[in-house]
């Protein structure tokens, strides 16, 4: 997985991204608009930024009025990509324009026998999307100093710890549309900056308006905190542990009024999500409650819903994650379970150094 690092304001860090990542960016730019052109039957991707350029407007202007740092930072990385920003928001806002819907994960939480959360994550994406995500260290002018998981080119954080203590770990779940609010993946990204504690967390989720899509989100924090929320267009729900003492995700909407009050997921990822959630809650009672037992869960492979996605449904983990908020740190590990490559980040270590980023 591609790591760099980025320093200053959201402008500043979006050009050294886009820099960083020129190649990887452009390839999934590419990507998503030959998705949008399938989309909406056109016949090139030149023609699907033409026709959806009023609807990309909207996206873009609610995430300027909304989320003013997260559009500076976007056309940062544009510039520094060397991708025409036509191109680029229409890329970036293109899964909320299509059908397809994205972020098929699972994460796990709980607390070891000294009360610790502990939590584990996967990132399951088609076949030709595997290998865009990149791991990005960030020292912004003002807000906590974070490391975080995302696709080359976007501000999608799905996983990622600051320098506080707090964790994160998202799942995608559906969603109301609406004609106020931003996508739930351009959400995200506000969190690790703003907040120290899964309370503070709880409290911006709570006040974050999302217009498409949502996201299952687990949270961890320095002081122990541990909380498994949803979040949708419709509210916010705090869910409660599974009777194992455990905190478990994947793609369906668990809370049954909040199930109510939003639209189903697609088949076949509700089946897909369904089953890996089954699988998740089989092998979660027999796990130790270490660092180990989330080291075996990651490396489940081989079961109907295995926890390490390898096709089924023509979904593939591009990496998994364990996060541990109290030591401060969070591992990353990419490829199938008999060669697994792993990162070890220390963020107590990382923040200790002078910045390396490309100014």
């Amino acid at each position: 997985m591609l790591k760099f690092e980025t320093k200053g304001r959201p402008l500043e860090r979006g050009r050294q991204q886009g820099a960083v990542c020129r190649e990887l960016a452009g390839k999934w730019v590419s990507l998503a608009l030959a998705d949008l052109a399938t989309a909406f039957r056109v016949a090139s991707p030149a023609e699907a930024v033409h026709c959806t350029r009023e609807q990309v407007a909207s996206w873009t202007a609610r995430l300027q009025r909304i989320c003013p740092q997260g559009i500076e930072e976007c056309r940062g990385i544009a510039a520094g990509a060397r991708i025409a920003e036509s191109d680029y928001f229409a890329a970036v806002f293109g899964w909320a324009l299509s059908p397809e819907e994205p972020r098929h994960c699972t994460t796990l939480g709980f607390r070891d026998e000294r009360g610790r959360p502990l939590m584990a994550k996967t990132d399951d994406v088609r076949r030709q999307e595997t290998g865009f995500n990149t791991l990005e260290i960030t020292w912004p002018e003002s807000g906590y100093r974070h490391v975080h998981v995302h696709f080359a080119g976007t501000i999608w954080t799905v996983a990622g710890m600051n320098e506080r203590g707090l964790a994160m770990a998202m799942t995608g779940i559906p969603g109301v549309r609406s004609a106020e609010g931003i996508p739930s993946l351009e959400a995200l990204h506000t969190l690790l900056p703003a907040c120290a504690t899964v309370g503070e967390a709880i409290e911006l989720i709570r006040d974050l308006s999302i217009g498409f899509y949502g996201f299952s989100l687990l949270l961890g924090d320095r002081e122990g905190g541990l909380a498994l929320v949803e979040k949708t267009g419709t509210g916010t729900v705090l869910l409660p542990g599974e009777p194992g003492g455990f905190l478990l995700h994947t793609n369906h909407i668990l809370d049954a009024e909040s199930a109510r009050n939003n639209p189903a997921q697609s088949e076949p990822m509700l089946t897909n999500g369904v089953r890996r959630f089954g699988r998740g809650r089989q092998l979660a009672p027999t796990l130790p409650r270490t660092e180990k037992g989330l080291e075996a869960f990651l490396a489940d492979h081989d079961a109907p819903g295995a926890i390490w996605q390898q096709g089924e449904d023509g979904l593939h983990t591009d990496f998994g994650a364990i996060l541990l908020p109290m030591e401060g740190r969070l591992r990353i590990e990419q490829g199938p379970p008999q060669c697994r490559q792993r990162e070890e980040i220390d963020l107590a270590k990382v923040f200790a150094k002078p910045h390396s980023a490309i100014g």
